[in-house]
């Protein structure tokens, strides 16, 4: 079976999307399908990351996409799709959005829509301007709704999101739940933790504005002069993202609290997060995250790392943590909840321990890599 699996994201890169991509394309190819995969050209590569994925049965084509405004270049995306797709004769298209999905759909091929994100949910968190544009917005969930009418299976890495498609038209049957994973075997055993006061506390992805981030700085801010920690930000130092979380900061003036990593490559994960005491995810209860659904790969990296998890009661970390057992959940957009959980755990060593010793055990058990290639290769017989 030749597949066309497009995504407008950059591969590889130190994002969730980029490492459930290149997961999904191993699990394919394992599978024996023989993958082209169109993929974003990213405007600089970090250090660490190599060109493109190298698999046998992957032919991995990253496409420079230029533009000034992000529609800009998801159009031109959607045009290196389309014209991709009148280059060879594919017996299956793959896609995770209307950006690239509308070109597929199209050309009539049997498809399989991978909806981890929709624009119409989306966009406005990337570019809050859209919302004085709700024709623009109407237009991007018509989009979706072709894209869903004519895709022929689905596939959600969350019960949350698979909530949301079937409120969205598509039908319960055709939809695979497949969630995330991590490499067990990636995470060895964990050092003890260091010698602390002050905690020092890490978080790692994306500084977007759904992962809640203004919450944990309002919550240093509230434990400045009461608790000594230290937050270790693991993600990019450039964009607008990361200036607006150095004016809050600074607002705050919780700026010398702070420690900005950069972003890690996969040998460097486990350093940053053995030398803290928590790991946090702070996500707030918005319809990005608790409508459409979410499966955040960090969080099971947190679990597999053996240091306790912090993060908030909303229904799709709910799908992966068990509050009191395998992490600490606390009520999401509350940096006054935010702030006692993180003192909780500092006052309970022996609870902090218990939570990563069972969340490193059940993340094992529940999210291994050979699960989710096993549940790809279900897929891949569906499609068959």
């Amino acid at each position: 079976m030749q597949m066309l699996y497009a995504a407008f994201d950059p591969v590889p890169f130190p994002k969730g999307s980029a490492v459930r991509i290149e997961a999904t394309v191993r699990a394919l190819a394992a599978a024996g399908v023989k993958v082209d995969l169109l993929t974003v050209e990213p405007p600089h590569r970090p250090e660490g990351f190599a060109e493109r994925i190298e698999c046998e049965g992957v032919e991995h084509r990253p496409v420079p996409i230029v533009g000034e405004h992000f529609l800009d270049r998801a159009l031109a995306f959607r045009e290196a799709t389309r014209a991709r797709l009148q280059e060879r004769d594919y017996q299956v298209a793959m896609f995770r959005s209307p950006w690239e999905g509308l070109a597929a759909v199209e050309r009539g091929l049997p498809c399989v829509y991978e909806a981890h994100g929709f624009p119409s949910v989306e966009l406005p968190y990337h570019y809050p301007g859209v919302l004085s544009r709700p024709q623009l917005l109407d237009r991007l969930a018509a989009q979706e709704v072709v894209c869903l009418r004519r895709a022929q299976l689905f596939v959600t890495p969350s019960a949350t999101g698979r909530t949301y498609l079937i409120s969205r038209g598509a039908p319960p049957s055709r939809i695979e739940v497949i969630p995330n994973s991590i490499r067990p075997e990636n995470f060895p055993e964990p050092p003890e933790p260091p010698s602390g006061p002050p905690w020092r506390l890490a978080y790692m992805g994306t500084l977007a504005p759904w992962q809640g981030l203004t919450t944990l700085l309002e919550a240093l801010a509230r434990l400045k002069g009461r608790l000594p920690v230290q937050l270790v930000l693991a993600g990019t130092r450039k964009g607008r993202w990361i200036r607006q979380a150095r004016a809050t900061a600074q607002r705050l003036r919780v700026r010398s609290m702070l420690d900005f990593a950069g972003p890690l490559n996969r040998s460097n994960v486990l350093e940053l997060l053995w030398g803290c005491h928590f790991c946090l995810a702070p996500l707030p209860d918005d319809p990005r995250n608790s409508l459409q659904g979410c499966c955040p790969i960090k969080l099971l990296e947190y679990m597999a790392c053996g240091r306790p998890l912090l993060s908030t009661q909303i229904r799709p970390v709910r799908e992966l943590v068990n509050h009191t057992q395998t992490g600490w959940l606390v009520r999401p957009n509350s940096c006054q909840a935010l702030a006692e959980g993180i003192t909780h755990l500092a006052g309970q060593p022996e609870l902090a321990r218990q939570l990563a010793q069972k969340a490193r055990q059940e993340v094992f058990e529940r999210f291994p890599r050979q699960g989710f290639v096993a549940q790809i290769a279900h897929l891949v017989s569906r499609i068959q």
